[in-house]
């Protein structure tokens, strides 16, 4: 018999490694390289965010994403359906564009073959897909796929649907068709953006993944840490004194050329 008050088991997640190069925003001739990690059970999702310092975590069962600093000892929180207009910004350099009521244009088809192929981080054979649809001036997306990775892509879609809110509509299942459809799982994702002042070019390349047992309390924010303004307000604010976006949320990541192996993988 189960003991009164033992806590509940962890279950089985999926956690996994990419390494994000992205421009450093003090000079976009440079590059900063990290190591994201994520986490994902279910309805839950956790994820880094280097461009704030900070981590995600999207909980749909509390319909609540919260951010959390880790060096300020600071979090801000939304509900997830005012967050997923964030997430959906992170679409553009994916040929999606927004609707006036805010739902999203998928194209379809989204992506198309350029027969190339590489070998990702010297380990995935991986095959190009191209963004098929009209992106922003200047901007440019590539998504390398994979047979040899053993993952699904139904988690791929499933951590999809959890980071967008869960939502419902004929759109969205288009757009998550497509993605469930691709010839193999994303190694790499790279995205080139023409500026004034030269190319800027980002990618995530997946290092590694496994499941494991994830306790809950991995989609808590700590005790004692100060909650703050988040994202959206700033945005909103920004907007309304005539600047930019803040960066980070939702952005998505990129590199200028295949990131060198790890030096060490779980």
């Amino acid at each position: 018999a189960a003991l009164v008050g033992a806590a509940a088991p962890a279950r089985a997640g999926t956690y996994l490694e990419h390494e994000a190069v992205l421009p450093n925003p003090a000079d976009l001739t440079k590059s900063i390289k990290q190591v994201l990690h994520s986490w994902q059970d279910g309805r839950r999702f956790k994820r880094e965010s280097p461009l704030r310092g900070e981590v995600v975590i999207i909980d749909l069962d509390k319909n609540k994403v919260f951010g959390i600093n880790a060096a300020k000892k600071s979090y801000w929180q939304l509900g997830a359906d005012k967050y997923q207009r964030l997430a959906l910004m992170s679409l553009i350099v994916m040929g999606i564009q927004l609707a006036p009521d805010g739902t999203p244009v998928v194209p379809d088809p989204m992506f198309a073959p350029t027969h190339k192929t590489a070998t990702i981080d010297a380990r995935w054979h991986a095959e190009e897909m191209k963004i098929t649809a009209p992106l922003p001036p200047g901007v440019s997306t590539s998504i390398w796929v994979s047979k040899d990775v053993s993952l699904p892509l139904t988690q791929l879609v499933a951590q999809m649907r959890v980071s967008l809110g869960d939502p419902k509509g004929p759109a969205y299942e288009a757009l998550f068709r497509q993605w469930a459809a691709l010839p193999g799982y994303p190694v790499q994702n790279v995205t080139t953006v023409q500026t004034p002042n030269g190319t800027v070019t980002t990618s995530e390349t997946l290092l590694s993944f496994r499941e494991v047992a994830i306790a809950a309390s991995e989609f808590e924010v700590p005790k004692g840490y100060a909650l703050v303004t988040d994202p959206l307000t700033e945005l909103e604010r920004k907007v309304m004194a005539g600047g930019g976006a803040p960066a980070g949320i939702g952005a998505p990541l990129k590199a200028p050329a295949p990131p060198a192996p790890p030096t060490a993988v779980p």
